[in-house]
C-alpha cells in the first residue's frame, strides 16, 4: 500500500468483557492494490457499545488520509453504529443532542466525534457477526484479542515490504503519525495548495491556533507557508545542522 492507493472497503468491530468492563476494537481497511491496513486499540473500563463507535470513529480518522472508491461502504455488525450514523442522530442534533423523551444522548462525546467525520458518499452496511465473513471475523479478532489485552499481530506475507508490517504493527497512534507524514511529504512534492482547514484536517486541531495566525511556522520537518489570504503550501525544511 502506498500513498496513492484507493481504499475500497472497510470493516469495524468492538467488544468488551462485562459491558461495562474492559474492551477493545478493531478495523480495517482493504485497497486497490490488494494490500491491507489494520487498527486496533482498547479500553480499561467502556462498554460495547463504546467499542463499537470507537471502531468507526478510528476508522473514519484513517480513511480521511485516502482516496476512496465511489460509493465506499465500511462494513459493520452494529445496527447501534449504523441505525445511530443514519438516522437517529439526525433527531438529536433537531433536539439539542437530546432523545425523544428529552433525555440525554448516551455516549454523546462519541456520537459528536462520529458526526464530524461524515465522508460525501459512504455508505455503512450492515453484515452478521460471526456468520463466517472473513473482514468482519477479522476486525472482530482484533477488537477481542485487544479487550484481553493481547496486542495487534500482523498478519502480512514475509514478501511484505518492511513499510507496510511496519503500517500493520506499529501503534495506532504511530501509524497514524507515520501516514501524516507521508501524506504531507506528497502535498510539498507536488506544491498543492491547501486550505487552512484543509491544513488543520492534515496537521491536526492543536496547530489550529498556528494556522489562524496565518503566518509562516513549523511542523516538524516541515515549513508551513501562507500562499493569499486562503491557501498555504508546503516545504521541506532544512536539516542539515539540526
Amino acid at each position: 500500500m502506498n500513498i496513492d492507493s484507493i481504499a475500497i472497503e472497510a470493516a469495524t468491530d468492538g467488544a468488551c468483557s462485562g459491558n461495562p468492563g474492559p474492551g477493545g476494537w478493531g478495523g480495517l481497511i482493504i485497497f486497490d492494490d490488494k494490500s491491507e491496513l489494520e487498527i486496533g486499540g482498547s479500553e480499561q473500563n467502556t462498554t460495547n457499545n463504546r467499542m463499537e463507535l470507537t471502531a468507526a470513529i478510528k476508522t473514519l480518522e484513517k480513511l480521511k488520509n485516502y482516496k476512496l472508491k465511489e460509493n465506499f461502504k465500511l462494513r459493520t455488525d452494529s445496527k447501534y453504529v449504523i441505525e445511530g450514523y443514519t438516522k437517529w442522530i439526525i433527531n438529536w442534533k433537531r433536539n439539542g443532542w437530546k432523545t425523544s423523551s428529552g433525555k440525554s444522548v448516551q455516549n454523546l462525546d462519541l456520537w459528536q466525534k462520529i458526526d464530524q467525520l461524515r465522508i460525501n458518499g459512504l455508505v455503512m452496511e450492515y453484515v452478521k457477526g460471526h456468520s463466517g465473513d472473513k473482514q468482519n471475523d477479522r476486525v472482530d479478532k482484533i477488537a477481542t484479542n485487544y479487550s484481553k489485552g493481547i496486542p495487534l499481530k500482523s498478519n502480512s506475507k514475509e514478501s511484505e515490504s518492511s513499510v507496510e508490517f511496519f503500517e500493520k504493527s506499529a501503534p495506532t497512534e504511530i501509524q497514524e503519525l507515520f501516514s501524516r507524514n507521508e501524506l504531507i511529504q506528497k502535498f510539498a512534492e507536488k506544491k498543492y495548495l491547501l486550505s487552512s482547514q484543509e491544513i488543520t484536517n492534515l496537521l491536526g486541531e492543536e496547530n489550529l491556533l498556528q494556522i489562524k495566525q496565518h503566518l509562516p511556522f513549523e511542523w516538524r520537518n516541515w515549513i508551513l507557508i501562507p500562499k493569499g489570504e486562503k491557501y498555504w503550501i508546503i516545504e521541506k525544511r532544512n536539516t542539515d545542522f539540526l
